[in-house]
């Protein structure tokens, strides 16, 4: 069930372009798929955000699990400081302390706006999003009481130990950072400069997977969706390769008209001889080029469906 819902989301991702997609949608015209994905967007959203809340955080978003894997002892975080902190007490009405304590006055302030509930007071968690909210908390309640602020401060674990502070690039794993975000940006430019001018998906015909026609021969149904990235409108052939011998492409002999920046969708049919399908599954490679420029093109690889040997 879960798979036939990836399949069909991802499916309706792609086949619908953006433009139509919002026409349909404003006129109420979009497909059974499209409006089960909109309706699993809004109740798995509503459910995220209004029931489980924070333990979406703790138990499904990554972030915490990221963090804490990239955290060590001289990263600045939100942290208590409990030399100063200890021990904790609550103060009478006239501002005198019960018993000798520190100037946490044990107000829960900090646990009170947190989005998560993490008491940062019980050192740094998984839970904590570093949002600093427990830090401008503390701080109003220290200004309330006469105490310097800072009991809630961003400091590293060995600030607080009183160990020096090492300097960025004494760090190995800011060194291994750096390297990964290099070779992620180094990734990015390179797609951007080597993005094709078309994209081609095709989705092959599922019910049924071939049809046999009235002179005996097998035909497929491929249902094509070009993006043009170019800034001209021109018309497209489609062409194949490998496949089954003699077959032939039905469908585009007009030469479909592809509009820049939008996706435009053909229906392709491929008919071959019985007599020369010798597999049930033949893989068969498409090819999409411009008519007016043949250094713009796309290709796709997809299966050709015969009966059984």
């Amino acid at each position: 069930m879960l798979i036939a819902l990836l399949t069909g989301i991802s499916f309706s991702i792609w086949f619908v372009d953006a433009f139509d997609y919002w026409n349909k949608l404003i006129h109420f015209q979009l497909p059974m798929v499209g409006w089960v994905v909109i309706t699993m967007f809004f109740f798995g959203t509503y459910i995220l955000a209004g029931f489980l809340r924070e333990q979406t955080c703790f138990w499904l978003c990554p972030y915490a699990r990221i963090q804490g894997v990239m955290s060590d002892n001289q990263t600045i975080l939100p942290t208590y400081d409990y030399t100063r902190g200890e021990p904790r007490g609550k103060i009478r009405r006239g501002g005198q302390a019960v018993a000798p304590q520190g100037d946490c006055i044990d107000c829960f302030q900090c646990v009170q706006v947190c989005p998560t509930g993490v008491d940062i007071r019980n050192g740094q968690q998984l839970g904590c999003i570093t949002c600093g909210l427990c830090i401008d908390a503390c701080d109003v309640v220290m200004d309330k009481i006469n105490k310097p602020r800072g009991l809630i401060r961003y400091a590293s674990l060995d600030e607080l130990s009183g160990q020096e502070a090492k300097k960025i690039y004494q760090h190995p794993r800011t060194l291994i950072y750096l390297s990964i975000i290099l070779l992620a940006l180094s990734g990015i430019v390179w797609g951007l400069t080597h993005m094709g001018s078309m994209t081609l998906k095709i989705v092959h015909e599922r019910q049924p997977l071939f049809v046999q026609m009235s002179d005996g021969s097998i035909q497929n149904k491929f249902d094509f969706k070009v993006l043009n990235k170019t800034d001209k409108d021109f018309r497209v052939k489609v062409t194949a390769e490998d496949g089954v011998k003699d077959q032939v492409i039905v469908g585009v002999e007009q030469n479909p008209m592809t509009h820049h920046g939008r996706g435009t969708s053909f229906t392709v049919f491929v008919k071959a001889p019985t007599a020369n399908i010798v597999k049930d599954v033949v893989p068969i490679r498409f090819k999409v080029e411009s008519m007016d420029d043949s250094k713009v093109f796309a290709e796709y690889t997809s299966q050709f469906y015969g009966p059984k040997k």
